[in-house]
């Protein structure tokens, strides 16, 4: 489906535009655990996570095809804020259709970047349809957060950096943990991956209550959460894997972990106490999956493992709450 050269691709496109995050690495956490775990920072780059490497890529490629149009976008906060960054760098208008639950730093910093905030309720109303309405009606061009293969390219761009970052201190990339929403970063990832790195183990991540890739994979066919789930991980709350995320990850995932709140937590606050990084929960699943695993002995000591913290939108106050 995609070629080396489609990432090398999306990677030109985005130079100069995002941060290559950092690959973190601590003797002292990583000796108390008996591993080698290495931290993908995504938290660190701009709009706070991954998803500006989707959108702006997108675009890019958008209007070079077809010119430049204004954009609209759902989302619960993350996807908002890299479209409404990209939409600024493009000099475009953004709309986005966001969950009225959303938390509000997350709006608070999309209206900043200069969007245009629509608010739906999550439980009763289409985000899809109240968002191809509002492009049908404004001739705008729709940005799905995972579900496009421009899209998921451009999130895709994080594996195969991850992968060049281990090339270049002679490490194996050995086991690669993914946090999974709508699974555009995983399928990304796992693409590249495949390619630059195809025996490397990848393992996506979800929270215990929203597992609907993790069930779609068992069934082979994709699986709704039909519950209202209880989970911290907002960033997570995709009810439905994508289509065509769905088709790839089925494909190239080794197997799928869930997390507790409570393991969240745990991850959130290691993070903190040992690199000083503030991470929202969905962030941290990743984290928390590779350290049950190493806690289980399911990891060998000498296994390098590359976890991803894809964001880190999170008010202060919240964070605290959650970690003290």
């Amino acid at each position: 489906m995609y070629q080396k050269k489609n990432f090398f691709n999306a990677a030109n496109a985005l130079s100069g535009i995002i941060k290559q995050t950092p690959l973190l690495w601590s003797k002292k956490m990583n000796d108390k655990l008996g591993s080698n775990l290495y931290l993908k920072a995504e938290c660190l780059q701009l709009t706070g996570s991954f998803k500006l490497r989707g959108a702006y890529y997108c675009m890019h490629n958008q209007f070079v095809k077809d010119g430049k149009q204004d954009v609209v976008a759902f989302s619960s906060g993350n996807h908002a804020q890299g479209v409404a960054l990209a939409a600024r760098l493009q000099n475009v208008k953004a709309t986005i259709v966001m969950p009225f639950d959303a938390p509000k730093s997350k709006a608070d910093n999309t209206i900043a970047l200069g969007a245009e905030i629509v608010f739906y309720d999550r439980y009763t109303e289409s985000r899809e349809e109240i968002a191809r309405n509002l492009a049908d009606k404004n001739g705008a061009f729709l940005i799905p957060a995972y579900d496009h293969y421009d899209v998921i390219c451009g999130q895709g761009t994080l594996g195969m950096e991850a992968f060049h970052q281990m090339a270049n201190i002679g490490r194996s990339l050995d086991r690669f943990y993914c946090p999974i929403g709508g699974g555009g970063l995983m399928a990304g990832s796992s693409s590249a991956l495949n390619l630059f790195s195809s025996d490397t183990e990848v393992i996506g991540v979800e929270p215990e209550s929203l597992n609907d890739t993790q069930k779609s994979l068992i069934s082979g066919r994709r699986e709704r959460i039909k519950t209202q789930p209880n989970t911290l991980c907002d960033s997570l709350m995709a009810e439905i894997p994508g289509e065509i995320t769905f088709k790839i990850n089925q494909k190239l995932i080794s197997y799928i972990d869930t997390v507790t709140d409570q393991q969240v937590i745990d991850a959130m606050r290691i993070i903190f106490n040992e690199f000083g990084l503030t991470v929202e929960p969905g962030g941290a699943v990743s984290l928390a999956a590779a350290m049950s695993a190493i806690a289980k002995k399911s990891v060998g000591p000498d296994e390098n493992i590359v976890v991803v913290l894809s964001g880190g939108n999170i008010s202060k106050e919240r964070h605290r709450k959650l970690i003290n």
